[in-house]
C-alpha cells in the first residue's frame, strides 16, 4: 500500500488542498493551524477504505469515516454577528497503490445532501482489497500491509496515573488483529504489555525458546531504541524490561522518551508480525545487518504527529532512519516542530505548510539555524526572543539620539522607554547604559545651544 497524492475537498480547515507525497517518508512543517495534523487525518480517512468491509466482526468499530465535525465551516458576517455555515461535498481523494495494482484512485465522501460518508466513488479501490481478503480466505499467501496513526499524545498519561500492566486474556488471537483500533491515536500501553506476556508464556511452553514473532519484534526494538541491547517480560512485574547500556529497567521506570520509542516501535512491529504471521523466517539472527523478510516487505501507511514529542535532539537526530531502515517499505508521513528532524530527512522529502515551493530550499544537512531561519521563518534564531526585541529596542534609540534633526520628544521618549523596557531581562551592562546616556547628554546640550 502507498498513497503517492491526496486532494482534499471542504474538511476542517481546508477549502481546496493538493499534497504529493514521498513514497517512503513525508515530513510536514508549518506553524501552528496551518493544518499538518488536518492532513493527517485526510490521510487516515484515505487508508481507511481498507475497513469499509471489514473482515472480522472485531474490526466494526475501528473504521475511520468523515465526521460531520469535519466538515469545513465558512464564517459569515451580518449585523456584527459571526455565523458559520457548513460546505459539502466533503472529498477525500486518493492515488496510490493497493495490492499489486499502481495509480488506483479512491473517493471518499460525504455528499452535498448526505451526513455520513459515502465509498461510491471507491469502488474499484473496495474492489481490489475485497478481493485480497477473499485469496486469503481461501489459504492463497498473500502480503497485507499495516496502518496506524500515532497522535501527538500517542502515549500520555496522566501524572497521577501508573503505567499499563499485562492483563489475564484469554482471548484468541485474532487474524486481523494488526487493523483493530488502527486510527485511534493512541499506543494501548496494557495491550502490548499482554501481548509480551502472552509470547513470555509461550517461550516456557516450548522450553525457554522465543516464538518467531517475538524474536522480530525484539530484533526491531533493539535496533531503535538508542543504547538498548536486551528485552524480556518479567512475569513478576507483569511489565516489559529494557535492558539500556546494560542496565536493565522496568517499563514504568523508563523516562517519557523511552517510553514513547519503546511503546511506537513495539506496536508497529507486533501490527507486521500479526498482519503477515504467514512470512515469518525460520531464525533470527539479532547480531545480522540484514533485515528478516517480514521487516523488509512488509508495506503500510504510518502516520505519526509530532514525531518528535518527548525526544533528546540527540534521539530526534536518528528517529527518522531508523523508521526508515527497519520498516523499509512502510511509507511515513509525519510532522515535526522540530529543525533536528528537518536536518535528518533527505532532499525531497520536506513538506512546508508556510512556503509554497520547498524544491530549491536546502535543509538536508543544513545548519540548525539555517534551517530555523529558512524553512521555520524563525527571525534570527542565534539570539532568544527577547535578546532580539533588546538589539532592536537599543538600534531604534540610538539611532535617534545620533540624529541630530531629532528633537526631545515624544519619539525619543518612547524609544527610550523601549529600550529600558527590553532591557529589563538581561543584567545591566554598564558600558552600553553609559554609551546611550552620553549620547543623550550629548544631544540636550546641541539641542539646548
Amino acid at each position: 500500500m502507498r498513497i503517492d497524492r491526496i486532494e482534499i475537498h471542504n474538511f476542517k480547515k481546508f477549502s481546496d488542498y493538493t499534497l504529493n507525497l514521498h513514497p517512503k517518508f513525508t515530513l510536514l512543517v508549518g506553524d501552528n493551524g496551518t493544518g499538518k495534523t488536518t492532513l493527517l487525518d485526510a490521510l487516515a480517512i484515505a487508508a481507511g477504505v481498507w475497513l469499509v468491509n471489514p473482515p472480522d466482526t472485531i474490526l466494526s468499530n475501528s473504521k475511520r469515516n468523515i465526521l460531520t465535525s469535519e466538515i469545513h465551516l465558512e464564517a459569515i458576517e451580518s449585523d456584527a454577528i459571526t455565523q458559520f455555515i457548513e460546505r459539502k461535498p466533503v472529498q477525500i481523494s486518493a492515488i496510490g497503490k493497493l495490492g499489486n495494482q499502481e495509480n488506483v484512485q479512491w473517493i471518499r465522501q460525504i455528499k452535498v445532501n448526505g451526513s455520513r460518508t459515502s465509498n461510491a466513488e471507491a469502488k474499484t479501490a473496495l474492489e481490489i482489497i475485497g478481493d485480497r481478503f477473499q485469496r486469503d480466505q481461501a489459504g492463497e499467501k498473500l502480503w497485507f500491509p499495516i496502518t496506524a496513526y500515532y497522535g501527538a499524545g500517542r502515549a500520555w498519561l496522566p501524572s497521577n496515573k501508573i503505567d499499563p500492566k499485562a492483563k489475564q486474556s484469554k482471548e484468541i488471537s485474532r487474524r486481523w488483529q494488526a487493523f483493530y483500533d488502527c486510527f485511534e491515536e493512541r499506543i494501548r500501553i496494557a495491550d502490548l504489555q499482554t501481548w509480551f506476556q502472552k509470547e513470555a508464556l509461550a517461550s516456557l511452553q516450548r522450553q525457554g525458546t522465543m516464538r518467531l514473532s517475538l524474536q522480530v519484534v525484539k530484533f526491531a526494538m533493539l535496533r531503535c531504541i538508542p543504547g538498548a541491547d536486551d528485552l524480556w517480560f518479567d512475569g513478576d512485574r507483569a511489565e516489559i524490561v529494557v535492558s539500556i547500556d546494560q542496565q536493565p529497567i522496568p517499563f514504568s521506570n523508563l523516562s517519557a522518551g523511552q517510553k514513547m520509542m519503546v511503546a511506537l516501535i513495539a506496536d508497529i512491529a507486533i501490527k507486521v508480525v500479526t498482519q503477515n504471521a504467514a512470512f515469518l523466517p525460520e531464525a533470527v539472527d539479532f547480531s545480522a545487518e540484514t533485515l528478516p523478510q517480514i521487516l523488509q516487505e512488509t508495506s503500510g501507511l504510518i502516520l505519526i504527529d509530532e514525531i518528535d514529542v518527548h525526544l533528546h535532539p540527540k534521539w530526534q537526530r536518528q528517529i527518522v532512519d531508523d523508521l526508515k531502515n527497519t520498516f523499509p517499505s512502510i511509507q511515513f508521513v509525519c510532522t515535526t516542530h522540530s529543525p533536528f528532524i528537518i536536518q535528518s530527512i533527505r532532499q525531497g522529502e520536506l513538506r512546508s505548510l508556510d512556503i509554497e515551493d520547498t524544491q530549491t530550499l536546502e535543509y538536508a544537512n543544513q545548519s540548525i539555524e539555517d534551517i530555523a531561519e529558512d524553512i521555520q521563518l524563525v527571525e534570527v534564531p542565534q539570539q532568544s526572543q527577547k535578546a532580539h526585541e533588546l538589539a532592536r529596542a537599543t538600534e531604534c534609540y540610538f539611532e535617534l539620539l545620533q540624529n541630530s534633526g531629532t528633537r526631545e520628544s515624544e519619539q525619543l521618549a518612547a524609544a527610550e522607554a523601549s529600550y529600558r523596557e527590553a532591557a529589563e531581562a538581561f543584567s545591566a551592562n554598564p558600558g552600553l547604559t553609559a554609551l546611550l546616556k552620553l549620547e543623550a547628554m550629548a544631544k540636550a546640550k546641541e539641542q539646548a545651544e
